[in-house]
């Protein structure tokens, strides 16, 4: 309440007296002086009510600093889990491939292991029953130019089922070929060439004993 209004309220009461004007006089000096204290009342009321909030917002700060610390230790802590749980998997994987790459190398030996077992066992089958038949040899004439019949020849000499094995030997001369020879002959060039076991046609050479194959009634 203002002060000014307050003694001018109490200086426009009637006066009934001498005495009366003094007492209202002291009164507006007392409420005079109580203004200020008055005022001092209602300023440390207000200070007093916001040191109440500044209190509330420091509990309320004290609670959001405590959730945050939690906070941060329990993000710390996911963390931690984390971390130990990826370092676990990362060995497990590292574990498990070690494990295939061992397996995988014992297969790959047990299998070259076999495979070299069951080559053996093929070429030991093959060298019992494979055997190299060796060729007859032609028998020389009593006389150079003479033809002669040749011995029959065994059927399993390797040589083609429809060569002869009856025939005659001749002594090359100079300018003498296996066709020539075979013309002459009544043989073939190739017979020639595989009876001798000649390379090839130009191989014949002269001064050379060979055998030509004849059928039997060409040779008879």
């Amino acid at each position: 309440m203002n002060p000014f209004v307050v003694l001018e309220q109490l200086l426009a009461l009637p006066r009934v007296g001498c005495f009366a004007g003094r007492m209202r006089f002291s009164l507006a000096l007392l409420w005079f002086g109580l203004t200020p204290l008055l005022a001092q009342n209602a300023q440390l009321a207000g200070m007093q009510q916001d040191l109440a909030e500044l209190r509330t917002e420091v509990e309320k700060l004290k609670l959001e600093n405590s959730d945050l610390r939690e906070a941060v230790a329990r993000q710390k802590a996911g963390q931690g889990q984390s971390a130990s749980s990826a370092e676990t998997n990362a060995k497990l994987r590292a574990e498990t491939l070690n494990e295939v790459d061992r397996r995988l190398k014992q297969q790959t030996a047990d299998i070259d292991r076999a495979l070299a077992e069951l080559t053996r066992q093929v070429n030991a089958a093959l060298g019992k029953t494979t055997t190299a038949a060796p060729v007859r040899a032609a028998t020389p004439p009593t006389s150079s130019a003479a033809a002669t019949n040749a011995a029959p020849a065994a059927p399993d000499d390797g040589f083609p089922a429809e060569m002869p094995r009856t025939g005659m030997k001749v002594r090359v001369k100079s300018g003498d070929t296996v066709t020539k020879l075979a013309r002459l002959h009544n043989s073939k060039a190739e017979w020639i060439i595989t009876a001798n076991k000649l390379p090839s046609a130009a191989a014949l050479r002269a001064d050379v004993e060979i055998f030509i194959p004849q059928a039997e009634a060409a040779a008879r």
